[in-house]
């Protein structure tokens, strides 16, 4: 099952990956906003549950205020009840009905009952009608109209007080809601023979009761209802069907909420001792939670709304992010292909902006641009290649005709016993071999040296004893390897700075040799030198120097192109004593360079 899990979420994963970003975007938002809305709604409950606890609280507080001001007032009429019990007037005029009396005597005594009992009721404006029954069923009556269901109910009545065998009891019927009678039974107390009397029935209305009481919801449907152990006897209002009341009840108060006729009530209820009664109060769902449940249509609604301007934004959002990335992409794409004209009007007017797709946009297209550039300039450049190849094919005459014609008066140099000749003819034949191929830009040290000794020799030719030149190199350092033509360029700067400047002879030194890991080649003569400020234009490339020659600068820049820029080349020179070029470049044989 795990396993399941796992790879689902794996699977979602890769879903999400998959997805475009606008997608990501709008999906990464429904679920920010659905977490919100979970936690909204785990609040909400909360707090309506907190809101539950509080109006049970207060409706519980305002039931029990109730049910006791319903008891103190039954509790009155109870008190009211033992005291029509012990009136000495009503038990003296009880024990003559029982004698015999002639009419008038008996009209005298209704005519005082009915007064005692018309100074009790007049004190108390919640009974209705107090009735006497002595044992011979005569009726003694103050108050309303006789009641017909005082006649109904008389059997049961009677049960109800000689059950409770004098003490009060509370007795009501489900044809009058109403109404509630309290009955008890009357005994002679003079002589102690507790003989009965009458039986006491007094009319109660509920109704009036029940207007006197605090109400929690004003101008709200809604209502008081009791319940015996048997069923509801009072009904405040016909709100609820009251024969489904009997709820089973498992604590002395509580509350619950009720469906009824397609309507929703809230119910709290208390259990009161006296008379075993349970009292509730209804309040039509609606009258509370009207404001909360406007808040939860208002909540959904601002959130529906959110979440539309949300994903609106998203998307405008994300098209200002993927189009212009979409349109890079198809740009790619065909860049890919091979095609580099990207139109102008995307390069230059619809992503014209400063964030990082602008940034994005034009470095792309500069590098377009640039590789446009290139490829033009490549271009170019193979077809000069091309057509310097081809020349260079066509000057291949020349050369071979110089060499051949040096060849011939070499040999008629030899033919005539003109050594001299002859050697000044090879080595310029050697030294223009060398000049011109382009074979290979690295050489050895040897090789090197062999160029600067056939230049040495034509030049000797030139100035014969001026010239003192000198070699000062170990066998191992011969096979090291060193730009092509950089000393020979040295050794000509000594001869045109030093030698055609002096008239005395001229000493001119090549030494190569190995300091730690570095070839050190120097070049020192014995001429005029060089003041502090020539020698700083010399090597800034700013002295011009006599002819088309390789000047210093040059030379550096070939040594640090092949080797690094750790290596190069210094000049120390004094004034009237001479000048010393020293070269440092890798200690390397041959081998190890290629």
């Amino acid at each position: 099952m795990m396993k399941k899990i796992v790879n689902f979420v794996l699977h979602l994963l890769n879903a999400y990956n998959d997805l475009k970003i606008k997608y990501k975007l709008i999906a990464i938002i429904s679920i920010i906003m659905l977490v919100c809305l979970l936690f909204t709604i785990v609040g909400f409950q909360y707090a309506f549950k907190s809101y539950d606890e509080q109006i049970y609280r207060k409706s519980s507080q305002v039931l029990i205020m109730s049910s006791n001001q319903i008891e103190d007032e039954l509790k009155n009429i109870e008190e009211l009840s033992f005291n029509i019990l012990k009136d000495n007037t009503l038990q003296t005029n009880l024990m003559k009905s029982k004698e015999e009396i002639t009419n008038y005597e008996q009209y005298q005594i209704e005519s005082e009952i009915w007064e005692k009992l018309t100074s009790y009721i007049g004190n108390e404006k919640y009974i209705q009608s107090i009735y006497l029954f002595d044992q011979y069923g005569r009726e003694y009556r103050a108050g309303r109209d006789n009641s017909e269901k005082i006649d109904k109910y008389k059997s049961k009545l009677f049960k109800k007080s000689i059950a409770g065998d004098g003490s009060n009891v509370w007795v009501s019927f489900e044809d009058s809601s109403n109404l509630i009678y309290s009955t008890r039974q009357i005994k002679a107390y003079k002589n102690l023979s507790f003989e009965l009397l009458a039986t006491l029935v007094i009319e109660v209305n509920l109704d009036e009761i029940v207007k006197e009481l605090p109400r929690e919801w004003d101008g709200q449907e809604g209502g008081i209802i009791i319940s015996n152990s048997e069923r509801p006897f009072y009904l405040e209002n016909s709100i609820l069907n009251y024969e489904q009341l009997i709820f089973p009840i498992k604590n002395s108060q509580g509350y619950l909420i009720k469906k009824e006729k397609g309507r929703t009530f809230f119910i709290t209820y208390s259990k009161s001792p006296y008379a075993d009664w349970t009292y509730w109060n209804i309040i039509p769902f609606g009258a509370m939670f009207a404001k909360v449940t406007a808040m939860k249509y208002i909540v959904i609604i601002i959130f529906l709304l959110l979440y539309s301007g949300a994903i609106f934004l998203a998307i405008k959002f994300s098209k200002h992010i993927t189009n212009p990335i979409e349109k890079l992409v198809s740009s790619m794409k065909s860049v890919q292909k091979g095609d580099f004209n990207i139109p102008e009007s995307i390069k230059s007017n619809e992503y014209n902006f400063h964030n990082e797709v602008g940034i994005l946009h034009n470095n792309f297209y500069m590098m377009i641009d640039r590789i446009n550039e290139l490829i033009k300039e490549n271009y170019e450049k193979q077809l000069l290649i091309k057509d310097t190849e081809f020349k260079a094919l066509q000057s291949q005459i020349n050369p071979h005709f110089l060499y051949n014609t040096l060849e011939s008066i070499n040999w008629l140099a030899k033919i005539n016993n003109q050594q001299k000749i002859s050697n000044m003819v090879e080595s310029l034949g050697y030294l223009l071999r060398n000049a011109i191929s382009i074979k290979e830009d690295v050489i050895t040290v040897r090789e090197e040296l062999e160029i600067v000794k056939h230049y040495v020799t034509i030049q000797k030719f030139r100035f014969e004893d001026r010239l003192n030149f000198e070699i000062e190199i170990n066998e191992q350092e011969m096979d090291c390897i060193v730009p092509k033509l950089v000393v020979q360029p040295l050794v000509e700067n000594s001869i045109n700075y030093a030698l055609e400047t002096m008239i005395e002879c001229c000493q001119i030194k090549v030494m190569v040799k190995k300091v730690k890991n570095d070839l050190h080649i120097i070049v020192e003569d014995n001429g005029i030198g060089m003041d502090k400020d020539r020698l700083e234009n010399v090597m800034k490339g700013e002295y011009k120097s006599k002819g088309n020659g390789i000047g210093l600068k040059n030379i550096e820049s070939r040594i640090k192109f092949v080797f690094g820029q750790e290596y190069g080349l210094t000049v120390e020179s004094k004034l009237n004593v001479g000048t010393k070029v020293i070269l440092v470049i890798p200690y390397r044989m041959r081998w190890e360079y290629a």
